[in-house]
């Protein structure tokens, strides 16, 4: 049973993808207004509050080897999870930019979303092209979306697929505005199905 709730729109894909920048497009595209909240920042953020409460205590490699080490990723990230279904059950409109690349994430999110109104999205982009978006970005260690590639599209089951390659972002963007405005979301529903 759907709950009232505002619309996810999830988008998963590897790093360089195009995830990012299709959810300013849809941003701009999308008559009612959508937060953006993506994974990155909340761990950047998390790793923003440790410097701010432990500054004096803690130095910034420090804080990088927590990062680097993963000591409390899983942790913020579960809480991230939870944020989005908090925010859509106070009925606010989410494009959520995710990295799924522990089998955990995406369980979590099965079990909180299932029953809300979310569109799982695949953000695919053939290997080479990720691998030239790396180089040309520069913001990103080079080989993370070739980590990734293997593992963020493994449970095959979306809403709706785009390939930022063959298309542009606003077409992608377009075809996930078209998406939500003719059918019911049903990703996380078989996801949950199928992992029962």
């Amino acid at each position: 049973m759907m709950i009232h709730s505002g619309t996810v729109i999830f988008l998963n894909g590897t790093s360089s993808s195009g995830k990012t920048s299709i959810s300013n497009e849809l941003i701009q595209l999308l008559e009612e207004d959508f937060i953006y909240l993506s994974v990155d920042n909340a761990i950047a953020g998390v790793n923003d509050m440790l410097m701010s409460m432990f500054g004096n205590h803690i130095s910034k490699e420090e804080i990088r080897t927590i990062e680097r080490e993963e000591i409390i990723e899983n942790s913020v990230v579960s809480l991230f999870h939870h944020y989005i279904l908090a925010f859509s059950r106070m009925g606010k409109n989410i494009v959520v930019d995710h990295v799924l690349i522990e089998p955990g994430w995406l369980e979590e999110c099965i079990q909180l979303l299932q029953h809300t109104q979310t569109y799982f999205i695949g953000v695919r982009c053939p290997f080479d092209e990720l691998e030239r978006r790396e180089q040309i970005r520069g913001d990103r260690p080079i080989g993370l979306a070739q980590a990734q590639f293997e593992i963020v599209h493994k449970h095959r089951i979306y809403d709706l697929e785009v390939n930022t390659h063959t298309n542009s972002i606003n077409d992608c963007a377009r075809m996930i505005k078209q998406l939500i405005s003719t059918h019911p979301p049903r990703a996380f529903i078989e996801l949950n199905d199928h992992n029962e």
